[in-house]
């Protein structure tokens, strides 16, 4: 399948970038992975890298049998970074509270495979719509989902309701939202971001990178926009688009 990868990170207003971004090949799919350390606890920017390298190791060092279904893939894939992930920050010293976001997409030419965990989204689109896209793991999303929030009045998280309430880190299980999608049709994108990203956009500015004649060049302007809204507040912003052409 001819897949286009491109990724793009900007650092914003904050003193380092804790985000990490792979893709690459997986016979004739590509795998696209995206990591958001935690700020506010020690360690993001390492566990955003360790977890980012533990998935790719996974990934194409463990081949599943030919009957596996993909989800169990996954699966067993990511609970196998998670647990190189737990077994290099002991051995390392880093601190326990160290975690991180994460969102992975497998595309393939019969599906298209997303999982996550946090606040690190995937969008599905072309140039005309959004066909789908991941909910954050927080507490807005949760209200929302056990109908005590309403998001005609509350269409975003606002203050404590942001808060994730699942994380990659070593004092709790990876429980990953894995979603099975249709395959990707001509000119439909993935696109992974980090919430620096997608929190001062849009959902509707990503639709531009359908359309693009230069994705890498479009998805750094777009994040450079997006750096802009936030001004003094901006997180990093990091992005992978995986387009079929």
């Amino acid at each position: 399948m001819p897949f286009v990868c491109r990724e793009a990170s900007l650092q914003g207003a904050r003193g380092q970038n804790e985000d990490a971004l792979r893709h690459f090949s997986l016979g004739q799919d590509r795998v696209a992975v995206l990591c958001d350390g935690l700020g506010g606890y020690p360690d993001g920017g390492w566990a955003a890298r360790t977890f980012a390298d533990a998935v790719e190791q996974a990934v194409t060092r463990f081949i599943p049998a030919d009957d596996t279904p993909p989800e169990q893939a996954l699966h067993d894939w990511l609970q196998r970074a998670w647990q190189q992930f737990c077994s290099e920050q002991q051995n390392q010293q880093r601190d326990p509270q160290a975690q991180t976001t994460f969102v992975v997409a497998w595309a393939s030419d019969t599906f298209t495979l997303i999982a996550h965990v946090g606040d690190s989204r995937a969008y599905v689109l072309d140039e005309h719509r959004i066909h789908w896209h991941s909910r954050d793991h927080n507490l807005y999303e949760l209200g929302v989902l056990n109908g005590d929030i309403d998001p005609q009045v509350t269409p975003r998280a606002q203050g404590q309701q942001a808060l994730l309430y699942r994380t990659v880190g070593s004092q709790k299980a990876l429980k990953p939202a894995l979603q099975m999608l249709p395959v990707l049709q001509p000119g439909q994108c993935v696109v992974l971001c980090s919430d620096g990203a997608w929190q001062p956009l849009q959902d509707q500015d990503w639709l531009t990178l359908a359309q693009s004649d230069d994705v890498g060049r479009d998805l750094h302007a777009l994040l450079q926009r997006a750096v802009t809204l936030a001004g003094s507040k901006a997180d990093n912003a990091s992005a992978v688009v995986v387009r079929l052409e």
